[in-house]
């Protein structure tokens, strides 16, 4: 998907592979104007995982980099979707 050019850019991050420990919320912190500047793009953000522990970490960073209604907004344009389990 890289190569043809629809996926512009892939993060990874794996907090199980021993060594320091990183999370997917501590990815998006880092990369918080990055994540405006999508949002502000026209992005959709997508969650899929844990609905313990990682959902509503990322869904604290959002609500931090977006502020309550840029998250309410998105959610409600349908462009900030969660998959959780």
């Amino acid at each position: 998907m890289q190569a043809d050019g629809t996926l512009a850019r892939l993060d990874t991050v794996f907090s199980r592979d021993g060594g320091t420990h990183r999370y997917v919320q501590d990815r998006l912190q880092a990369e918080a104007a990055t994540l405006r500047q999508w949002i502000d793009d026209g992005a959709t953000i997508l969650v899929c995982g844990s609905l313990q522990g990682m959902a509503p970490a990322v869904d604290a960073v959002i609500e931090q980099v977006l502020g309550v209604a840029g998250k309410e907004a998105l959610l409600l344009a349908g462009r900030y979707r969660r998959d959780v389990y």
